[in-house]
């Protein structure tokens, strides 16, 4: 079977072709291989990929300007020809815009050698953006001894969007540095806060048992002092001056109250050494526990509690008695003039669960509504209200030891209304 001369004609000049992708610049790639080299498809393949990547349509043609083969088309200008258009003239082929410039350019080269023309407009098809080319024409001589002529059409504007892709390339190059930068000063921030919120954690832990090891080591002397002056009450208090009997009345009541000062330190400083269980804690049972320990203030108040339906989670079965406790306790021991009556709510939320302890006591100012979270904080007296401002305190370490939260809204003679959360995953809890 004979081969095709135009094929051999189109591989022999390829190397050729690559010289003329941009007249301006020097020699890209030239290729010496014969057509039956193994690389030789390899190299057809390069120079093919590399006319589509410089947006170039590539043509052989004859001295009469007839097609001989298509080096590549990345501009499109042939393809509504499909692919059956050898040994047409080109100049019927092109757009109408480009026939008289490539005329003239194909007749230059076929006279000087080579020939080329910038500012060619194109008009593309509706809807596109019209552009300009530059038509480069050389002549070239095969290994047969025939004269073809290389065409090149590239268009104008790509050395520019070259030129603004290298732009953009260091902008972003730029812009990644800076992020770089940022990213590595993000993470020196977060090692430096990771080590801070551990010395913090040290510290509060030091913190929590020196407190305990105080409160401990002073409950000794305090039960001492208490002790000696009621002993001293009670063998000469019919000898002392009334005077000296309400001192010493005044030293046990100190005593009293420093002792549950300390009690309250004590347990404290023991909420974070309690581990939690594994086991499930029925928040129902755990309301009556508590209110079985309020029985007597219940009783003496008339005070009626009532509650919807609790769930049962894992928790410390202690915490969360001692947390019910002392708010329906303040509840009831905070009345208004009307029987006290506190109503219990729970719901489930994405992260946990929110609890309520509504009640119909005195209510509480805004202005005081987050001091009586605070250790040893009061709002009345104790000739007006017994107390030592513990409990609220037990109750927020409580909470937030689960990660929660714990408010209330109230308004005086209104009542209060206390909020918590404890966090627990959906399938540690069930209804």
């Amino acid at each position: 079977m004979a081969e095709d001369p135009n094929a051999t004609t189109a591989q022999d000049a390829s190397s050729n072709f690559l010289n003329q992708c941009s007249p301006a610049r020097p020699h890209i790639l030239r290729s010496s291989l014969p057509d039956n080299h193994p690389f030789a498809p390899t190299i057809n393949a390069a120079f093919q990929a590399l006319l589509k990547y410089r947006q170039i349509t590539c043509l052989l043609v004859d001295q009469q300007h007839c097609l001989l083969h298509i080096c590549g088309d990345a501009l499109g200008l042939l393809g509504e020809y499909g692919k059956d258009i050898t040994s047409k003239n080109i100049l019927d082929l092109l757009p109408a815009s480009l026939k008289l410039p490539t005329s003239i350019v194909l007749n230059r080269a076929q006279t000087d050698g080579e020939a080329k023309c910038s500012g060619c407009a194109i008009v593309p098809p509706p809807n596109g953006q019209p552009y300009t080319v530059t038509i480069a024409a050389s002549r070239d001589i095969t290994s047969d001894t025939r004269e073809v002529l290389t065409v090149l059409i590239e268009r104008d504007d790509y050395k520019h969007l070259e030129a603004s892709v290298d732009l953009q390339t260091t902008e972003l190059i730029e812009v990644n540095n800076r992020l770089r930068a940022k990213v590595l000063e993000q993470q020196q921030t977060e090692q430096k806060l990771a080590h801070q919120a551990q010395a913090l954690a040290r510290s509060n832990a030091d913190l929590e048992e020196f407190a305990y090891v105080v409160s401990h080591d002073l409950q000794e002397p305090l039960r001492a002092m208490t002790a000696f002056s009621q002993l001293l009450e009670q063998r000469y208090g019919q000898q002392l001056e009334a005077s000296a009997q309400r001192y010493i009345t005044h030293i046990v009541d100190g005593g009293t109250r420093m002792k549950a000062m300390i009690d309250g330190i004590l347990e404290l400083s023991r909420i974070n050494k309690k581990q939690i269980t594994h086991s499930s804690t029925s928040l129902e049972q755990a309301l009556e526990i508590a209110l079985e320990n309020l029985e007597l203030m219940r009783i003496e108040n008339q005070a009626t509690i009532t509650h919807d339906a609790l769930p049962t989670l894992y928790i410390h079965k202690n915490h969360i008695v001692q947390l019910l406790q002392n708010l329906i306790g303040n509840a009831i021991k905070f009345r208004g003039p009307d029987s006290p009556h506190v109503h219990i709510t729970a719901e489930q939320q994405a992260s946990g669960w929110l609890f309520s302890v509504h009640d119909n006591g005195i209510g509480i100012p805004q202005p005081q509504q987050k001091r009586i979270f605070k250790l040893f904080q009061r709002l009345h007296n104790q000739q007006e209200q017994e107390g030592y401002g513990i409990g609220l305190a037990i109750c927020k370490k409580i909470v937030e030891h689960y990660q929660g939260n714990l408010w209330l809204e109230s308004a005086p003679g209104e009542g209060s209304t206390f909020y918590f959360t404890l966090i627990v995953n959906t399938c540690q809890s069930e209804s």
